[in-house]
């Protein structure tokens, strides 16, 4: 990964306020696999004063094996685009705009995403890299700020 700007380098003392209140949490410090699973790591650092949340049930280990484990992976995001339109043409500019926009879900979104408040996940940078270069720019697309953080899975409850 070739970027000119630093990355914010991911936090050596984990924080939960980082922790999805979607995300399913597991306290099951008997697991084998324990050591390597976010669910775990996010579950062992909950506070004191959440009471309640979702979590995997110790009854789900099937021997070494269990389906709601989550390896600890992390993941370069990126925060900003303010530069996108510096460097493209007029005759370019509504459209590539229009395109990026509907990409990232509308224009709500999109200058969440533009300004910085909502971060860019690796598979949404490189789509808007190659779209780019789809449009024959040969320049490489620089965001405002990069940083590490775990990658967090969204997984259906109803999971079987």
């Amino acid at each position: 990964m070739e970027m000119n700007k630093e990355i914010k380098k991911l936090s050596h003392e984990f924080n939960f306020a980082d922790v999805p209140n979607w995300y399913v949490l597991c306290n099951n410090n008997h697991c084998p696999l324990h050591e390597d699973c976010l669910r775990f790591l996010a579950g062992s650092h909950a506070p004191d004063n959440l009471e309640i949340a979702t979590c995997v049930m110790p009854k789900t280990l099937k021997g070494d094996n269990c389906r709601w484990f989550e390896k600890k992976t992390v993941a370069f995001y990126a925060t900003g685009f303010s530069h996108l339109y510096d460097c493209v043409m007029t005759k370019d500019y509504t459209t590539m705009r229009k395109t990026i926009t509907r990409y990232l879900h509308g224009a709500k979104m999109y200058y969440e995403y533009m300004r910085g408040e909502r971060p860019l996940s690796p598979e949404q940078q490189q789509w808007i890299k190659d779209y780019v270069k789809s449009l024959g720019y040969e320049w490489e697309v620089e965001f405002d700020g990069y940083f590490e953080a775990y990658v967090y899975h969204h997984l259906a409850l109803s999971r079987q």
